[in-house]
């Protein structure tokens, strides 16, 4: 008999959300402040990206340090439980290279 599991679920409702992967993937290049993440990241509004960095925040997957300047700022790192979803993050950056790439890259790829 087929189960769900409870803890899966839990990991794909929060990491499923649009814009947490893209956050996280980025963070696992380092600490960035607001305002790089909002530049480096195309089409995400700062009340989104505020809404997931508080998020991903609660979940224990980034730290928010606030700098005291001048200027102020602050800045978003991953915790010991983030970077360790760094792993699967590649791995899933991966199979989406390989399965959802335009089907001219992959029809290329695979008579390679």
């Amino acid at each position: 008999m087929l189960e769900c599991d409870e803890h899966l679920s839990q990991a794909f409702a929060l990491l499923g959300k649009r814009w947490s992967g893209v956050i996280l993937g980025l963070l696992l290049q380092g600490p960035a402040r607001f305002a790089v993440l909002a530049r480096t990241i195309p089409g995400i509004s700062e009340r989104m990206l505020s809404d997931r960095l508080a998020e991903l925040t609660r979940a224990g997957l980034i730290a928010r340090t606030v700098l005291d300047g001048p200027p102020l700022g602050v800045v978003y790192e991953l915790t010991e439980s983030g970077r360790a979803l760094g792993p699967g993050l590649l791995k899933l950056g991966e199979w989406a290279d390989r399965y959802m790439a335009p089907k001219e890259r992959r029809s290329s790829r695979l008579r390679a």
